[in-house]
């Protein structure tokens, strides 16, 4: 397979970045502004002033007139533009001292913010475009009218956009909506695509499996250290599809790798070049921090980081820590409706071609209730309220294993009441339900 095609993946990845940036979207209006701009004039070159000079919707004047209005709008926008970044440098305090830097992201990632950013350097840059697109009266002795009245419309909607700004930031702060981005982004990294996938039991090429032995595959080396952020299964499937090759990966995004450890282990190694292994390589994003963008307990992680915290005696807020839980209940509810990816991955022909480590049931039950379980043994609402998320995943779980983990959180929560300083009543209700869970979770199977 080409390094094109390989690269895909990273196209991907650069995207999700970009999507958490700020200066994305200004960049792209910004251009679009030139663009208008230089369109604006070649329409006022098309008509004439006597059309439009009588027009009171059109500003009228000179050439050095609107000139020096369009310069006049360009300087109030962007001295407008500083109480912009003061306001946008508020929430992402506020954000990062209450809820964790990792919900950073949830914020960056807001389209109105950034479209709001957008308006004002999009204004600025077309008020500039068009400023300078007007030559001398000596040259030119048409009036663009319609370019300067456009840039004076593009002004008005950037002060209104402001005033939505703050009405924006006014809602987004509160931690109902922020549990709520971040849980939508634990319901895309849970719907994310697969790739096609079959179980071993289906396959005439399973027999393959018998001959794979770690001693004898080729392990291929990370050269960088970090936390995998994204690996391209579809393109590792098309390298060993198109080298008859069996590749199997070691670790899976969420993982942190050290210099020339190894990541994938190749089958049989004498098929191996240089090539072929640093097209394998390439399918690995290695970056500082783990991303939600295949790492679905990380995504849990951002709502725990923001339940425990809000559980934290300065705060102690135990609505904020509910509002997690229903949303972290939601996703791995849709997990279990989606079922996991499996382990084993064919080409068309039948043959083995991708060994993979998929996310269980059991690591995401744990991510999500473990940290928060602790946090919360003096809390009999906190408590109940796992119970009742784990009733509600219940419900859309078939398998027997899966109802297993459900009971043994269930037995942790009750046995972290026991060591809380809760009152004797909430004891007894906590115990209570967890025992009717249970009963209904074995009624189940």
């Amino acid at each position: 397979m080409s390094n094109r095609k390989l690269r895909r993946i990273t196209f991907r990845y650069k995207w999700d970045r970009l999507k958490v940036s700020f200066w994305f979207a200004p960049v792209v209006m910004s251009l679009g502004a030139i663009l208008l701009a230089w369109l604006m004039y070649w329409v006022d070159t098309r008509i004439p002033d006597y059309f439009l000079v009588s027009s009171r919707l059109i500003l009228a004047g000179s050439p050095a007139q609107l000139r020096t209005s369009l310069l006049s709008m360009a300087t109030t926008t962007l001295t407008t533009a500083g109480v912009v970044f003061t306001l946008l440098t508020l929430p992402l305090s506020t954000v990062a001292a209450q809820y964790g830097s990792r919900l950073l992201r949830v914020f960056l990632g807001d389209r109105t913010t950034q479209l709001v950013l957008g308006m004002f350097t999009a204004t600025f840059v077309y008020c500039l475009a068009a400023a300078l697109s007007i030559p001398p009266v000596e040259v030119e002795a048409q009036s663009p009218q319609i370019t300067a009245s456009v840039g004076l419309l593009l002004m008005l909607g950037t002060f209104a956009s402001l005033i939505i700004l703050v009405q924006h930031i006014s809602t987004m702060l509160q931690a109902p909506n922020i549990a709520a981005a971040a849980g939508a982004e634990l319901r895309d990294v849970v719907l994310a695509e697969l790739p096609e996938v079959s179980s071993a039991e289906s396959q005439p090429g399973s027999d393959r499996l018998d001959s794979l032995v770690d001693a004898d595959g080729y392990p291929v080396r990370i050269r960088q250290a970090g936390y995998i952020q994204y690996i391209d299964p579809v393109g590792v499937i098309s390298v060993a599809r198109e080298n008859d090759l069996v590749i199997r990966l070691l670790c899976k995004p969420g993982c942190f790798v050290r210099v020339g450890e190894p990541v994938s282990l190749v089958w049989p190694a004498n098929r191996l070049n240089e090539e072929l292994e640093g097209q394998i390589r390439h399918a690995f994003l290695i970056g500082n921090a783990r991303t939600p963008t295949q790492d679905i307990a990380y995504a849990i992680n951002q709502l725990v980081e923001m339940a425990v915290r809000a559980m934290s005696p300065a705060i102690n807020d135990p609505f904020t820590a509910m509002t997690c839980l229903d949303h972290i209940g939601n996703g791995l509810a849709l997990f279990v409706r989606q079922g996991g990816k499996a382990s084993h991955n064919y080409d068309e022909k039948g043959k083995l071609r991708l060994i993979l480590d998929p996310v269980t049931f059991a690591e995401l039950l744990d991510a999500a209730f473990d940290m928060l379980r602790h946090c919360s043994i003096e809390n009999a609402s906190v408590l109940m309220r796992m119970l009742e998320v784990i009733d509600v995943v219940g419900r859309d779980t078939d398998s027997p294993e899966a109802r297993q983990e459900l009971i043994r959180h269930i037995k942790l929560i009750r046995e972290e009441s026991e060591t809380g300083a809760l009152i004797e009543k909430d004891r007894q209700r906590i115990q209570q339900s967890g025992e009717a869970l249970v009963i209904k979770l074995l009624a189940r199977g």
